[in-house]
């Protein structure tokens, strides 16, 4: 018991003290000093700890202070208010946490497990995301993921809005309804000759290379991610459907 009372946030003492009140029934300080062994003074200000934490009550009798342990269920009791109590702050606690300001970070991949890497990190948001590339390129660093990209984004319902280069216009596979239910699609001619391309998706930013080296670059900061999206934008409304 002392192991589980130690557990439930009792000091020592008031496990030795509250163990035998709950032994004596209402009794002084002075018995449950006597039986502890502790002194009067120490085992008096045990018992008024207890009394503040609402496990025992005290009562005077004959001008004397009587100690009683409330109903061992109270222990439970207790700890369901503080529970209530908690919960009606988490709200709160949460703002303030969020109230931090996001630190900024920036990590390296290569080779085909950090190509991986990036696109279950994309998977893992669950939203929708922005492209922009050449999807030939990014064909060649998909072909190092065990899985068809496009289908499990299908799966998972996340939509794209993407612009790709003039001369992905050409590829069948861009009109497939698979495709074409979740991809908004526009073309740039600037981009035939682009080389890397760029996913921005949560807070974060990921520029992929799939040149002779796989290489990715993944940005997690708000503020990037902000200016990113802003620059597709622009570049949303004078690329073509």
């Amino acid at each position: 018991m002392e192991k589980e009372l130690k557990e439930y946030g009792l000091s020592d003492n008031e496990i030795t003290v509250y163990l035998a009140l709950l032994k004596t029934g209402t009794s002084t300080a002075n018995r449950i000093a006597n039986l502890t062994g502790m002194k009067r003074s120490t085992t008096y200000d045990v018992l008024r700890l207890l009394v503040g934490k609402g496990i025992i009550s005290t009562h005077i009798k004959s001008e004397t202070h009587r100690f009683e342990c409330s109903p061992p269920k109270k222990l439970v009791e207790l700890l369901e208010e503080k529970k209530e109590l908690i919960e009606q702050i988490i709200p709160r606690l949460e703002t303030l946490q969020k109230s931090i300001p996001k630190q900024s970070s920036i990590k390296f991949f290569e080779g085909r497990k950090g190509i991986w890497n990036i696109l279950e990190d994309i998977f893992s948001t669950g939203q929708d995301f922005i492209f922009y590339g050449s999807r030939k390129e990014a064909l060649n660093a998909l072909k190092h993921y065990p899985e068809n990209f496009s289908k499990k984004r299908a799966l998972k319902g996340m939509r794209v809005r993407s612009i790709l280069a003039e001369e992905d216009r050409k590829d069948p596979t861009m009109h497939s309804a698979e495709i074409q239910k979740y991809t908004t699609i526009k073309y740039l001619k600037s981009f035939d000759k682009i080389e890397a391309n760029t996913f921005i998706y949560g807070e974060k930013v990921a520029f992929m290379s799939s040149g002779e080296e796989l290489l990715g670059i993944v940005i997690d900061s708000p503020a990037v991610y902000k200016q990113q999206k802003k620059l597709f934008e622009i570049l949303w409304k004078i690329a073509e459907k």
